[in-house]
């Protein structure tokens, strides 16, 4: 079907609209160009496109009854290669990640009936390693909150305490590793979205740096802050899932010099030698008792052979306000107006996805007051200073990034909360737009500003609360995700 072509009314419009009113004036005179421009995008719908790697997958959708947490979107069962180092494994898959012939939905009812052609890259590195995709997992609503109350399928709830966060945005996956119903999941996180759901539900999980695993096929947020990574039981496991899926994959832009690890042989090697600087501004930003805890494990790693000290880095008492311009204009720019994935990046686009969502973007006002928030905040910037404001916050994390790689000259690792308090309750049911919101992004303080500057991050379960489990960060440097597996694994055999 060929581009519908405007006539010189529209045109006039349309260029009236853009702030070219002396073009609007001759409108006729544009007819020709824009026809002939038109053309290409009429060449261009005539390419054959890829043939999809499957089709009618078969899959269950679960009940209250079989899936009291709500952690899955679907169940299914896809089998990959009879050998690997993932054989014999299950895994779940976040559902903003593409698995073809599977219905996703991203928390989203506006995605539903959507079928993705192809499987994201770390789908085909896990099949092809062994793995055996169980499911789906439900995740928040276009994968905008660090809680678990936004997805349009329900709240999903914390496997340590029904009623209570399990964090998100990949909640679902927390729920399926630490009640055993999945041994392995892939997460994505633009802001804590795998050590938050790790930190409130008590399971491991790594951001990796920047780029070493690719996104290609999952549904994006901002570029400059998109990661995907692994949710396991253990460390040992996260530094397997991590050597399966890491490397380069040439469809993904986001990939700069990427540098791959014998992750499970760093696993074991102990202590000694190692240094931690526990990151004075990452305390006191919520409970003391979760400072409290967190101390505590810093000091079973002295007793275990680190050096650990006690290191400063004032710029990430800001943090948090540089990375907020990143996620303000990828709502904008991918979620709003780029159709769900956005332009820019030579990698693989779901069209079937771009065009579903065209289909509906009428659907606006069923998006979640946190989205809107995002979507509101995102216009009043535009309207005053355009994009500017995002570029300043670009050149602001360079410095950010330049401060903890200074720290990170004088220790290998740098140590605090995941989160500054353990998991909250779920929103009530009939919460005002301000409570329902605020309780989607209280929680980011240590864990958004890693997401700007790219460094590899690791939650790790370091004991609990009133029975709820606190976690410990730790972030190394770029590409050294073997030395805080070393530290995590040390510390969780203690």
């Amino acid at each position: 079907m060929s581009i519908d072509r405007p006539d010189v009314n529209e045109v006039a419009a349309i260029a009236t609209q853009l702030g070219f009113p002396s073009a609007a004036a001759v409108a006729d005179q544009y007819i020709p160009m824009i026809d002939a421009a038109l053309t290409a995008y009429d060449t261009v719908d005539q390419v054959e496109q890829d043939p999809p790697h499957r089709t009618d997958v078969p899959f269950r959708w679960t009940t209250s009854a079989d899936d009291p947490g709500n952690a899955w979107y679907l169940r299914t069962e896809i089998t990959g290669a009879a050998s690997g180092p993932l054989a014999g494994r299950t895994i779940a898959v976040k559902d903003n990640m593409m698995v073809a012939g599977l219905p996703m939905s991203g928390g989203a009812r506006l995605l539903e009936g959507f079928v993705p052609a192809h499987d994201a890259t770390v789908v085909r590195r896990v099949l092809a390693a062994g793995a055996t995709i169980i499911g789906k997992t439900n995740c928040e609503y276009l994968c905008l909150s660090g809680a678990s109350h936004t997805s349009d399928f329900g709240p999903t709830h914390n496997p340590r305490r029904p009623g209570f966060t399990s964090g998100g945005s990949s909640s679902g996956n927390a729920v399926a590793v630490v009640t055993g119903a999945a041994d392995l999941a892939l997460g994505a996180d633009q802001a804590g979205s795998i050590r938050v759901p790790a930190s409130y539900s008590g399971l491991v999980g790594l951001k990796p740096t920047h780029g070493l695993v690719p996104y290609t096929g999952i549904v994006p947020l901002q570029p400059v802050i998109d990661h995907v990574g692994p949710m396991t039981a253990t460390v040992a496991d996260a530094a397997l899932l991590l050597a399966v899926i890491a490397g380069y994959d040439d469809y993904d832009p986001r990939q700069r010099r990427v540098v791959v690890d014998d992750y499970p042989a760093a696993v074991g090697r102990g202590l000694v030698g190692l240094r931690v600087g526990v990151l004075r501004e990452g305390f006191g930003h919520g409970d003391p008792a979760v400072d409290t805890v967190v101390q505590r494990a810093a000091g079973d790693l002295r007793r275990l052979g680190a050096d650990v000290t006690i290191v400063s880095v004032p710029l990430h008492a800001r943090s948090l306000a540089f990375w907020t311009p990143l996620v303000m204009q990828g709502t904008r720019d991918v979620v709003l107006d780029g159709q769900g994935f956005g332009t820019g990046r030579g990698e693989r686009y779901p069209v079937e996805l771009m065009e579903h969502l065209l289909a509906r973007r009428e659907r606006r006002d069923e998006m979640p007051p946190n989205v809107v928030v995002c979507a509101l905040v995102a216009e009043v910037i535009a309207r005053q200073r355009g994009a500017t404001s995002y570029a300043r916050a670009i050149n602001a994390v360079r410095r950010l990034r330049d401060a903890y790689d200074q720290a990170l000259t004088e220790v290998d690792a740098l140590l605090m909360p995941t989160t500054p308090r353990t998991a909250p309750p779920l929103p009530a049911e009939h919460a005002s737009i301000a409570e329902r919101s605020g309780a989607t992004n209280d929680m980011f303080a240590n864990t958004a500003a890693f997401n700007a500057t790219h460094h590899p991050a690791l939650s790790v379960p370091c004991g609990q609360i009133d029975g709820l489990p606190a976690g410990m960060m730790l972030v190394g440097r770029h590409h050294d995700e073997s030395t805080l597996f070393r530290i995590g694994h040390a510390y969780e055999q203690r």
